[in-house]
């Protein structure tokens, strides 16, 4: 049986308020809790529903697992369909140090959406980018949709919250700006190690950040679409960069 304190601690971390002052949030899904749960994550404790827990016990947490019936996962889920359960996992903040950074880094610009977030992280996964610098008005890494939409990545990449101005005026990588409207874009296959900057969904790169850019990339289309949605084009030139 879960406990009120618990149910309420639940539904509490569903606001970004609450997840900052209590350091806590939420992992829901199997792969979501067996990711959180072979990482270096400190898990407070998990509800799973009693199948969920004959089937897979071995790949769950040891300790600390509440065990109810698939109806009573689906209400307290922030998701439709999840009937397997959730992790409740104590938040991590990174500092950011030039000192050990190096190969190729994500920037993010006041991106907006938490599910292309997520999938920017998981992007960054597959293509082994350990780390990604985030504007301070960059969307919540822990909200409930970053964190589903990364399906796991976000245990594997480091996420910082920074001023972009001041990481960038003292990095001693190049930034790589990413734009849909320049003309000369340079060949992703030469860069080897640098800060690739992708700006937010409807404005693009803030002004502030553009004189810090040393080359400008950008994705090739020959449509009508308007313009490229950020995590689909963050796939796209790592691609170029890491396997051309």
């Amino acid at each position: 049986m879960l406990s009120k304190s618990k149910l309420k601690l639940i539904k509490s971390l569903k606001n970004k308020k609450s997840r900052e002052s209590l350091n806590l949030f939420v992992v829901e899904g199997l792969k979501g809790i067996v990711e959180v749960n072979n990482s270096s994550f400190d898990i407070l404790f998990t509800v799973v529903s009693n199948k969920t827990f004959n089937d897979n016990k071995s790949y769950l947490p040891s300790e600390n697992i509440v065990i109810l019936e698939e109806e009573e996962i689906k209400k307290i889920s922030n998701l439709k369909k999840n009937k397997v359960g959730l992790s409740v996992v104590k938040s991590k903040t990174n500092i950011y140090s030039n000192v050990k950074i190096n190969g190729i880094l994500l920037a993010l610009d006041s991106i907006n959406d938490p599910g292309n977030f997520g999938t920017i992280i998981r992007n960054a996964d597959w293509f082994g980018v350990k780390n990604i610098i985030c504007s301070k008005n960059t969307v919540d890494l822990y909200n409930p949709k970053t964190i589903q939409s990364s399906m796991g990545s976000f245990t594997r990449v480091n996420v910082f919250y920074e001023n972009l101005s001041s990481i960038f005026e003292d990095s001693p990588l190049k930034i790589y700006g990413t734009s849909s409207k320049i003309k000369e874009s340079l060949n992703p296959r030469s860069i080897k190690e640098g800060i690739i900057l992708f700006g937010s969904e409807s404005n693009g790169i803030r002004d502030n950040l553009k004189k810090h850019v040393d080359g400008w990339l950008c994705v090739d289309g020959n449509g009508g679409a308007e313009s490229l949605n950020v995590s689909v084009s963050s796939g796209i030139i790592l691609d170029k960069i890491m396997n051309d």
